[in-house]
């Protein structure tokens, strides 16, 4: 079963909810940020869409 382990946006306005939201400035530092918790969480990161990622822990 997969768990969402957390959430990397741009826009504030998109997400909610009890899971930990990391907020970010640009794309830039949302693939940065993103890719570092995968790597620090050992988990997979999934881009939704522009301005959005999801962590994953597939274990």
């Amino acid at each position: 079963m997969a768990n969402i382990v957390g959430i990397v946006t741009t826009n504030r306005e998109s997400v909610g909810g009890g899971t930990p939201i990391f907020f970010t400035q640009d794309a830039q530092q949302l693939q940065q940020v993103s890719h570092l918790l995968e790597k620090v969480l050992d988990c997979a990161a999934h881009q939704v869409n522009d301005a959005l990622f999801i962590i994953v822990n597939r274990k």
